[in-house]
């Protein structure tokens, strides 16, 4: 039987979006030499975001049959754990944690079900020096959004 993970977007709350166009033209004509030029280009690549996010979603991909053996090979920690290692709270509305990203691409947030229970996977290379942890929801509680604002993530449950 394959266990296939699906992937929960982060939707971020509190993030201001600004938009710089691709190619923006200098205004400094002939009076202009390479070295400034190179500058000017270098501080207007906002294409390195979109090379970063993918190469974050092809590591992802590639790792992702290796992380399943990992999983497979180990047990999941309790949802407890998890809470107490990242300070976080329970509530009958969901998990609360103090994690702050900028962008959804920063963590990964996945899950499948496992003999009638939702399993979790949070994913991230920069959080921490690197979070992989794997819990279990309580019976009868799936993941329904997830939203980070103000340094905090919410999953909220259905």
């Amino acid at each position: 039987m394959e266990l296939t993970w699906e992937r929960h977007e982060i939707e971020i709350l509190d993030q201001e979006i600004i938009v710089k166009p691709y190619l923006q033209i200098t205004t400094k004509g002939l009076d202009t030499n390479a070295q400034n030029l190179h500058q000017d280009f270098i501080s207007n690549l906002p294409h390195l975001s979109e090379v970063s996010n993918d190469h974050m979603k092809i590591i992802s991909q590639m790792s992702s049959e290796i992380e399943m053996a990992k999983m497979n090979a180990r047990e999941h920690s309790s949802m407890e754990d998890l809470i107490n290692e990242f300070n976080g709270e329970m509530n009958e509305k969901g998990i609360t944690l103090p994690i702050k990203i900028r962008s959804p691409d920063e963590m990964i947030i996945q899950s499948r079900i496992e003999k009638e229970n939702q399993i979790i996977r949070i994913i991230s290379p920069s959080i921490n020096g690197g979070i992989f942890r794997s819990f279990t929801l309580p019976d009868n509680h799936q993941i329904g959004n997830i939203t980070s604002g103000n340094g905090i993530i919410e999953i909220l449950f259905r």
